[in-house]
């Protein structure tokens, strides 16, 4: 097996485990020293428990979350996976942005973006979501101001 093909198995258990919310899943393909970086954290979140408990608490503010992947996902020789999807679901929880608390009511998005997923051997040990936040942000309520 190539090192493309295994970077490519991984993410698939990833993305299985990620799409279904199967938490023993994620938690077992996610390395110990696993490192998430969100766009709406200033420090990544590192280690499998903080990206698993990163993830319940995601999926608690947007539990119909779901990334369908449109293109790839192709893999490199160093175990980095890309993938183009794009972000759908509803806010239906509670989000802090720039001190204030939104509660959300439903509010629905669809954002495209991509998923970078570097793996090592059979575990993912980078994962990095990208997409315009701003557009995010706007389509479930949330104030974006560029002045503060």
């Amino acid at each position: 097996m190539t090192r493309e093909d295994l970077a490519l198995r991984v993410f698939g258990r990833w993305y299985a485990a990620h799409e279904s919310g199967d938490l023993v899943e994620l938690s077992a393909v996610l390395a110990p020293d696993v490192t998430v970086h969100s766009l709406f954290r200033q420090v990544p979140v590192q280690s499998r428990q903080a990206a698993v408990a990163h993830f319940q608490r995601t999926m608690s503010s947007f539990p119909d979350l779901s990334m369908p992947v449109v293109s790839g996902p192709v893999a490199a020789d160093n175990g980095a996976v890309l993938a183009e999807v794009i972000f759908t679901g509803s806010f239906t929880g509670r989000l802090t942005w720039r001190d204030i608390a939104y509660n959300g009511t439903g509010e629905h998005f669809e954002v495209p973006g991509a998923v970078l997923v570097r793996t090592r051997d059979e575990e993912v040990i980078t994962v990095r979501t990208l997409f315009d936040r701003d557009s995010w942000l706007r389509q479930i309520g949330v104030t974006v101001d560029h002045t503060s």
